[in-house]
């Protein structure tokens, strides 16, 4: 990934910023750097390169985003777009700011990915010009430059695709639509490395990755046995206070949530979306350790979640990751499991799992938090290896070759 640099000039009276990067985002490649008096300028600039897939960006790009002074003498450049033209920067602004139902938070990441991602590329191309084969490019730069394709069709379905779907609508006052059609329409997800899987499969796969938990840090390992066996996300099962567990019932219940708010863990005092509210039952052998942690919760005065961190608060996810996550999944990777867990890899188990085992669909996406079973069933629920030995099983019976193979040789 590209990186800015600080750099003292000989007289150390003043400050100048390097971006450097590898040509591709390649190890074997070279460095390419360019320097610049203001660190926004770098920011800036860094940004075009990644969005470029680690290379120097175009002419049109340098010259669109006020770098045209980088821009090889000689080089022609594109035509500005013509004054009055709607470009996307414009109509997707106006997008966001009629947004209504959004959280805050969610509408500022989708401008930080459309700033760092789009922009970049799209930005002040007329909005009525813009092409599927443009698309296809956009997208396959975002592919080399290192993102992964659930990243690329998040960007594309949070943002890029409903900016083309409102531009292709009448307007509110009846003006005509600003485009007859939608560049993304029937555009595939650009080719790349197979993802390698992170989901557990079997009882073996579950009690490998829980003892490493526990070896290294049982308190950190409660929290992710109680993940495991509800399919929480993260901001739900972190955020889980004692007055959510029913012991009588053997569930939990979704009544608040975490949420990364201008860069800070905040407790919101309501899930995302209507869905989100839901009672999750436990397996005895999980509710006896949460209800453990409850009462050890009641002798503790101002302790407000099940799960907390060393301090005593919630956790907070970049603190976990770095001090327990990484540490637990390199060990249960070191003792035999063959694949690199992530932490939302145990909500796509859980998933998997029960829909493997037959639980009817409404009843997954209940459990999922989810407005609609297709996301359930397209997003978390994945194939396995479990059907192998009963379809070794059938097949061999009813071919029934061992009494023909048996004792002849070939040959």
């Amino acid at each position: 990934m590209a990186s800015v640099e600080k750099r003292t000039t000989k007289d150390g009276k003043s400050s100048r910023w390097r971006v450097k990067w590898r040509n591709g985002g390649r190890r074997e490649n070279p460095w390419s750097s360019r320097t610049f008096d203001y660190q926004t300028d770098a920011r800036r600039f860094k940004t075009l390169v990644e969005a470029a897939g680690e290379r120097m960006p175009n002419q049109d790009q340098l010259a669109e985003h006020g770098f045209a002074q980088l821009v090889p003498a000689g080089v022609v450049m594109a035509p500005e777009p013509a004054e009055g033209q709607l470009t996307f920067r414009a109509y997707a602004e106006e997008w966001l700011g009629q947004l209504v139902k959004p959280h805050p938070e969610t509408v500022r990441k989708y401008r930080e990915r459309l700033e760092k991602h789009v922009f970049p590329r799209l930005g002040d191309r007329p909005i009525v010009d813009i092409t599927r084969r443009e698309m296809r490019e956009w997208q396959q730069g975002l592919r080399d430059a290192g993102l992964s394709a659930k990243t690329i069709a998040n960007i594309r379905g949070e943002s890029v695709v409903p900016i083309f779907k409102a531009a292709c609508r009448p307007g509110e006052d009846g003006e005509p639509a600003v485009r007859t059609s939608n560049p993304m329409d029937g555009l595939a997800l650009p080719e790349g490395p197979r993802a390698e899987r992170d989901i557990l499969e079997s009882p073996d796969e579950a009690r490998l990755f829980l003892e490493a938990a526990y070896a290294v840090d049982p308190e950190a390992a409660d929290l992710l046995l109680c993940k495991l066996s509800t399919g929480l996300r993260w901001g739900e099962v972190s955020a889980l206070p004692p007055r959510a567990v029913s012991v009588a019932r053997g569930t939990v219940s979704i009544v608040q949530v975490l949420r990364k708010v201008n860069r800070r863990w905040v407790v919101e005092p309501k899930p995302k979306t209507k869905q989100g509210y839901r009672e999750v039952p436990l397996p005895a052998s999980v509710m006896r350790m949460v209800t453990d942690r409850v009462a050890a919760a009641s002798r503790e005065p101002g302790r407000q979640f099940v799960f907390v961190a060393p301090r005593g608060n919630h956790w907070r996810y970049e603190d976990f990751y770095t001090d327990r996550w990484v540490k637990i999944r390199d060990l249960a990777r070191e003792r035999g499991l063959a694949r690199r867990m992530t932490m939302h890899g145990l909500r796509h188990s859980l998933l998997t799992l029960l829909a493997t085992e037959g639980v009817d669909l409404a009843a997954l996406r209940t459990m999922a938090g989810h407005a609609s079973v297709t996301t359930t069933m397209n997003v978390y629920v994945h194939a396995t290896r479990r059907h192998h030995e009963p379809v070794r099983r059938i097949v061999g019976d009813f071919l029934g070759v061992d009494a023909l193979t048996t004792g002849s040789p070939v040959g």
